[in-house]
């Protein structure tokens, strides 16, 4: 079993909201998401309990795409394990949701 502990974003302590698809992103290559989402080993995802909001938009950056390649939330969720505060998983959940949303723009029923 594989463990990621979200506190090396936090500069040790000090930042308590993680936010921004870019940041979500640089996080996925720093811990080599990508990598994580082709083995079958299982991932626990550790969050500081001082971690109150992880935003869809940074969670989508982290991990839409390991959600999509996994088939969805429930594979996703078989993979990818989560030790938050019951708020943070609440919003963990929001960005599986997120993630999962058909996109389609808006101007095409123009």
């Amino acid at each position: 079993m594989q463990k990621i502990n979200l506190v090396e974003l936090t500069g040790g302590g000090e930042v308590h909201n993680l936010s921004g698809h870019d940041r979500g992103q640089a996080a996925r290559e720093l811990f080599n998401i990508a990598t994580l989402d082709e083995s079958a080993e299982k991932v626990v995802i550790e969050i500081p309990d001082f971690v109150y909001t992880i935003t869809p938009s940074f969670f989508q950056g982290m991990f839409a795409e390991s959600v999509r390649a996994l088939g969805g939330r429930d594979n996703f969720l078989s993979r990818y394990s989560f030790t938050a505060d019951p708020v943070v998983l609440q919003q963990i959940d929001n960005g599986i949701r997120s993630s999962l949303m058909k996109r389609r723009e808006i101007l095409a029923e123009y």
